[in-house]
């Protein structure tokens, strides 16, 4: 259980990217927008580079146990890899490989490796999970939650709703009064089949970057809360300093606290993942190790 644990962490510790310039933390005040313009505005001012790296700090407790924590490295090619190793005490334990359609990891202190197909993102993650959804709440970028595949839709094609915040902009794929009414019978097994996955996000007036996101899947009895902060420039750039992830699936309680260094973009990357002979192979869900 603490090995897969760790691999949870693995998997979603490619959180975030940030550098160490000055803090932004004034926000605009808050005008009224029409939800379609506010996903608009999100779009126009979303970053374009193809590569990025950074280095990280992370402290995460699983169900409410002695908090632990690691350090790592992380490298992406945007849309198409993400690699990560994970150190403690400057000794490299787990190194990752996702594509679009694999994850591998491998376990330095025990001479193991899994492969497996990206659908074990969402065995990893406890939610819904793809390739593009992990990647955007990586990089702190918008998207549309869960994906219906349908790629030739543009954002302005899916009715999100606005609802209520006092400092953020805030759109829901559900209503403001079924927000109220899901939280109302949050005790209950109340399910609305028709929307049965919601997502809340809410965005910084001004610069437009999404300052949280909520995922909850009702029928499932799973949701994930990530959250930004910190907010520096770099360049002509805008990127969160530290990333919280929260995550509640059954009897999985999963918190990660992140602090972000050393963002750089559009440097010549290497993504090195060469299994030794010597490793043996495991299955992901394999008990007991």
């Amino acid at each position: 259980m603490a090995r897969r644990n760790l691999i949870l962490v693995l998997v979603l510790s490619v959180c975030l990217w940030a550098c160490r310039t000055a803090n932004v933390g004034t926000y605009e005040v808050k005008d009224n927008m029409r939800t379609a313009k506010i996903v608009e505005n999100v779009m126009a001012n979303a970053p374009t580079y193809s590569k990025a790296s950074y280095k990280f700090s992370c402290e995460y407790s699983v169900n409410g146990g002695v908090p632990d924590s690691f350090s790592g490295i992380l490298r992406v090619q945007r849309d198409s890899l993400m690699w990560v190793s994970l150190r403690s005490f400057n000794i490299e334990g787990f190194r990752a490989l996702i594509s679009k359609d694999s994850v591998r990891v491998m376990n330095r202190l025990k001479n193991e490796y899994y492969a497996e197909d990206i659908s074990a993102l969402e065995s990893i993650a406890k939610l819904e999970m793809s390739y593009n959804d992990l990647q955007s709440i990586l990089l702190n970028e918008f998207f549309r939650y869960p994906s219906d595949g349908d790629t030739t839709k543009n954002y302005d094609d899916y009715d999100y709703k606005s609802c209520i915040d006092t400092v953020y902009y805030c759109i829901s794929t559900v209503s403001q009064k079924k927000l109220n009414k899901i939280a109302e019978r949050a005790n209950s097994n109340y399910t609305d089949r028709h929307s049965s996955v919601i997502q809340t996000v809410k965005v910084v007036p001004g610069t437009f970057k999404v300052k949280n996101m909520y995922l909850e899947d009702l029928e499932n009895g799973r949701n994930a809360f990530i959250e930004y902060g910190k907010f520096a420039k770099f360049g002509d750039l805008l990127f969160p300093q530290t990333m919280n992830i929260y995550l509640e699936a059954g009897d999985f309680n999963g918190v990660m606290k992140f602090s972000i260094s050393d963002f750089e973009v559009n440097d010549e990357l290497t993504y090195p993942f060469k299994v030794p002979a010597k490793y043996t192979k495991i299955k992901l869900n394999e008990k007991n190790r």
